[in-house]
């Protein structure tokens, strides 16, 4: 009984630190916002998981809808939050019934062989005066050249390409869309990525896909050890983004008057 109490408790320490820190997004999509005042709130999420950050992004007026490859995420997103979250992946039709004000793709473009694809793809469920936003690893950050091929960012065999904000304007740009990349601190990902090259082994992902976690006291521990290594890489990943070499890139996008 114990240990469930245990486990309920991390489960809800969790979910607060997830949302805590998706609000970071939350407020970059705010910026882009304010950067097109076209109006409208309808808001997809592309890769959506469990709807944390449609979440927090309804908090502040969106209006949210997601879209998900696995099918456990977009159950979950649905019965968690009664959003319409619909199962496809890039190049799917499940949502062209609609077009969208702002499409988002945290941490897609790298997943894809041609993410070309993606942007095309992106493209065609933006409203005409609609916003695309993307986030990427940044393998020309400080960080990725530090840990070199180590780099927690490059994420082998997941990950099957790698963008330098040089590498994802050029993309934009070849794919018809106005830009804007900026070197900005996230409090979701850099701190992660630097805590999780420096150990691996307390990674939550990497401990779950290979079923490290014995007992939920084992595994809270671990979850308190890997809070701790963030809470110590969050001044360093602070500064290397304030030199401009973050370990993220952000774009907000919007598609070229034909």
């Amino acid at each position: 009984m114990q240990e469930g109490r245990s486990a309920r408790l991390f489960r809800k320490l969790e979910k607060a630190y997830r949302e805590f820190v998706v609000a970071d997004h939350v407020r970059f999509l705010d910026f882009c916002a304010r950067e097109n005042a076209a109006g409208g709130k309808l808001l997809l999420d592309v890769g959506c998981g469990s709807g944390t950050f449609l979440h927090v992004a309804e908090s502040h007026g969106f209006v949210p809808h997601g879209m998900d490859r696995s099918a456990q995420a977009v159950e979950i997103a649905c019965r968690q939050y009664g959003y319409p979250a619909r199962r496809g992946d890039i190049g799917s039709k499940v949502w062209d019934d609609c077009r969208f004000d702002f499409v988002t793709m945290f941490h897609v473009l790298e997943h894809l062989r041609d993410p070309r694809l993606g942007l095309k793809y992106a493209g065609e469920l933006l409203q005409p005066t609609g916003t695309l936003i993307i986030q990427v690893p940044n393998v020309s950050s400080i960080q990725a050249r530090l840990f070199g091929n180590l780099w927690y960012g490059l994420d082998v065999p997941r990950h099957v390409i790698s963008f330098t904000p040089k590498a994802l304007g050029l993309l934009l740009q070849e794919m018809g869309f106005k830009f804007r990349l900026m070197s900005r601190f996230s409090l979701r990902d850099n701190p992660a990525s630097l805590a999780s090259s420096l150990a691996p082994w307390l990674d939550p992902i990497r401990r779950k896909g290979r079923r490290l976690d014995s007992s939920p006291i084992f595994s809270g521990t671990m979850e308190v050890a890997y809070f701790g290594l963030l809470l110590l890489a969050l001044p360093a990943a602070f500064i290397e983004s304030a030199l401009g070499f973050g370990g993220t890139i952000w774009a907000c996008a919007w598609r070229k008057e034909p």
